[in-house]
């Protein structure tokens, strides 16, 4: 309905590419038109007084019109506009159709009014709805954090890296926020590469080189300026939108992550690193079979690069095709053959599968080209373990113990 995209064109700008519907993937939902509770992702200036209400009235004017959405959309734009009635929008529509998106604009209500108890509360109940969103379970830690509950923070943030662990680096992005200035001061090759940039402003591999080192300390939001400039000077580079997309990918933006990707494929229909950094997002947002077909597109350019079968044989562990994941894991191990790590990853599924003898050979190949490597005889004493060969796996362990013991 057209009344609808203009009022979502208004409250969300470019994220408003899908159909606002409440029954849709709560993923993609969440993923289009959601904020998490951390004041430096937030955009919330109402910068569109004009043109909400007299939208919303004309709007109610209209048949057919979900009374949910409208409400929802309501108390959103009330958001914006500090409207006294938006608690009461928000808390209807969820009444009229309990949606992912419902609460997490509750939520964030009752956070941007520092009302943190009541934003746990709203978290909690959506986790329980919908238990698989890694999103509630960040967004819960946020909070948790705020309210010094570490046990309940790390929870969450174990339940939310395990289910995506982008939320990983969004959640430690936020833990470091404090510490940002403390953290370059110590920096000194940052300081060097600033002085450099200023005297050079338009020099594109000085920045990014900053924006990597900004990268390292945490400043995410130092590098997608120096990003967003480098962009302005030459807008034709794909591999700076895909520097940018990697930044937006930690933050959990995936939308924006992901129409860099598409903007460097459009620049080189050979960039691979889009490909495969887009195939990933694509499994953020659980669309598996877009995944694969980037990961298909990425080895038809470019069958030598490893990164391709390592992702994508990960992506075929989730989907449950072992036997597709192990010919990926083959592939890396041919490419790779001095490495040892491959071996551990292939093995690792074949203990999954129980096959014993394949995930034993994997881990002698791997100790052989790794023997100082510790964890490698632990992995192998539970091998020979399960095949009844107490014998040798007591060596391994005692050479495990040998080893920790050399490295403390």
């Amino acid at each position: 309905m057209q009344n609808i995209q203009n009022i979502l064109q208004k409250l969300f700008r470019h994220q408003a590419e899908i159909d606002f519907d409440l029954d849709a993937s709560s993923t993609i939902l969440l993923a289009h038109y959601a904020y998490f509770p951390i004041k430096e992702l937030l955009d919330f200036k109402p910068t569109f007084k004009i043109g909400y209400q007299e939208a919303l009235k004309d709007l109610e004017t209209r048949v057919g019109v979900d009374p949910a959405t409208l409400v929802l959309l309501k108390g959103i734009a009330g958001i914006k506009l500090d409207d006294p009635n938006t608690e009461h929008h928000l808390l209807e529509a969820q009444r009229f159709h309990a949606s992912a998106l419902g609460y997490s604009y509750l939520a964030l209500y009752y956070f941007l009014n520092e009302n943190f108890e009541q934003a746990l509360h709203v978290y909690t109940e959506a986790i329980d709805h919908f238990p698989k969103e890694p999103y509630f379970y960040a967004c819960r830690c946020v909070i948790n954090r705020a309210l010094e509950d570490d046990e309940g923070a790390f929870y969450d943030y174990q339940i939310a890296k395990r289910l995506d662990f982008n939320y990983h680096s969004l959640l430690e992005w936020q833990e470091h926020l404090p510490f940002l200035t403390e953290l370059k001061r110590e920096h000194t090759e940052i300081q060097e590469l600033e002085t450099s940039l200023q005297h050079d402003t338009d020099n594109l591999e000085i920045m990014v080189k900053l924006a990597l080192e900004y990268v390292h300390i945490y400043d995410y939001q130092a590098a997608l300026r120096l990003y967003h400039k480098g962009l302005e000077i030459v807008g034709d580079n794909p591999e700076l939108y895909v520097y940018r997309a990697a930044i937006y990918t930690k933050l959990t933006i995936y939308i924006a992550a992901i129409h860099d990707c598409n903007q460097a494929i459009e620049i080189d229909r050979n960039c691979v690193p889009a490909y495969v950094l887009r195939a990933k997002l694509q499994e953020c947002l659980k669309d598996d079979q877009k995944a694969i077909s980037d990961y298909q597109q990425a080895e038809l350019i470019n069958p030598a690069q490893s990164t391709i079968y390592e992702e994508r044989a990960s992506l075929f562990e989730r989907m449950g095709k072992f036997e597709d994941a192990i010919r990926d894991y083959s592939t890396l191990i041919n490419l790779l053959k001095d490495d040892f790590y491959p071996y551990t990853l292939r093995a690792d599924l074949f203990e999954r599968l129980e096959r014993w003898e394949d995930a034993l050979g994997d881990y002698n190949e791997a100790i052989l080209l790794n023997p100082y490597y510790s964890d490698l005889y632990q992995y192998r004493a539970a091998v020979k373990e399960n095949l009844g060969d107490r014998a040798g796996a007591e060596e391994d362990l005692k050479k495990f113990e040998e080893l920790e013991e050399e490295y403390e």
